[in-house]
């Protein structure tokens, strides 16, 4: 009997017990608030989709490397959005803003919404990195991040030296389709962005910075949002002059002295030994520019075009002098006259047509 009424009582303690639980688990009173957790969801009382304002500036240009299609940049990406469960006091915390850098702000991120933002075309990690990131009283969070890091480009060589490349970051949040976060630049954004004017790389001078909102296609066939950051960079063409188009009409310049020297006249063996020693140049000077200056001959630019048409306009001047010389020698030919008045025109117009020819290649390549 002592045993049913010992379980009788274990029950009714037990049932008591749960009653009391349960009004500890209501609704909390008036002026309590309850901690709140990390915090690490999409905010839930905030219109969707969340706006991620984005700044980025491109604080140096260190490497530009044409043929691979890579860069390496060092740059500050700044992003802001609002997340209304980080609101706090700011009487009560003395200040309207809280900082935090360095480790206490990696720590601090992870216990929060973030958006998650990647570059796409980015290589390798970030090096150089440091971070910070300020929670302000209305639950506004900024996060600024610098780094260094190698990037892919897609490289148009078509107008070297004259070039102007335009390489583009491309910036995403793949966690989370359009429907519940995109990402912005606003006007204030595009003026706190830009590119340092004094890049590491002397043979580069930026332009400018460019925004362009786009979407890509993800998992399960959704929209993402992406933000397309383009810098502008113009190449310094004078730098090259006198390493690139001087050597090329010295040698080219041969063929004045084969049309045009009276003491090469009926020397046919000295001319050919003169036009074939410039053709070797020129294939000298082809590796050379390739090893100096990477996709300058093999990605078909203006200066392999002019080199080109070296090759054919050398030739071309041995083929036509040694044919009229040939042509001209019996002056009691039928056609002498004429022979010789072509021969004389020849002399100029051959040499004047390969510096149009020339000139115009490097023209189309000028930037509009």
């Amino acid at each position: 009997m002592r045993r049913h009424l010992l379980a009788v009582a274990l029950l009714c303690v037990s049932i008591g017990g749960g009653f009391a639980g349960e009004r500890a688990a209501g609704p909390a009173t008036p002026g309590f608030a309850a901690p709140a957790l990390p915090a690490t969801s999409l905010p839930d009382s905030v219109e969707l989709p969340v706006r991620v304002r984005l700044a980025l500036r491109v604080l140096n240009v260190l490497d530009v490397k044409e043929t691979a299609g890579q860069g390496r940049f060092h740059v500050e990406i700044t992003q802001r959005w609002t997340d209304p469960r980080l609101t706090f006091d700011a009487v009560a915390v003395g200040s309207g803003r809280i900082d935090r850098i360095a480790g206490e702000a990696d720590a601090y991120l992870a216990g929060i919404w973030t958006p998650g933002l990647v570059i796409d075309n980015q290589i390798g990690g970030k090096e150089s990195r440091t971070v910070a990131v300020a929670t302000y009283a209305n639950g506004d969070v900024v996060l600024i991040e610098r780094f260094e890091s190698d990037f892919r480009f897609r490289m148009n060589m078509d107008a070297f030296p004259f070039d102007r490349q335009e390489l583009t970051l491309s910036l995403s949040l793949p966690r989370y389709a359009k429907q519940e976060a995109i990402l912005i630049a606003t006007e204030t954004d595009r003026q706190l962005s830009g590119i340092e004017e004094a890049p590491s790389m002397v043979y580069w001078q930026p332009m400018r910075l460019r925004f362009a909102n786009q979407e890509s296609m993800g998992w399960n066939a959704r929209s993402y949002s992406r933000l397309a950051v383009t810098a502008v960079l113009a190449r310094h063409s004078d730098r090259y002059i006198l390493r690139i188009f001087v050597p090329l009409f010295a040698v080219l310049s041969v063929s004045l002295f084969v049309l045009w020297s009276p003491a090469l006249r009926g020397q046919e063996k000295d001319k050919g030994t003169m036009i074939f020693s410039s053709l070797l140049a020129l294939a000298a000077i082809s590796f050379t520019f390739e090893s100096s200056f990477p996709g300058s001959i093999s990605l078909n630019t203006p200066v392999a075009q002019m080199i080109s048409l070296g090759y054919l306009y050398l030739v071309l001047v041995l083929m036509i002098e040694v044919g009229l010389t040939a042509a001209c020698a019996d002056p009691t030919a039928r056609f002498h006259a004429g022979c010789v008045a072509l021969q004389r025109q020849i002399k100029w117009a051959l040499p004047v047509m390969m510096l149009i020819v020339c000139a115009g290649i490097a023209v189309r390549a000028l930037p509009g």
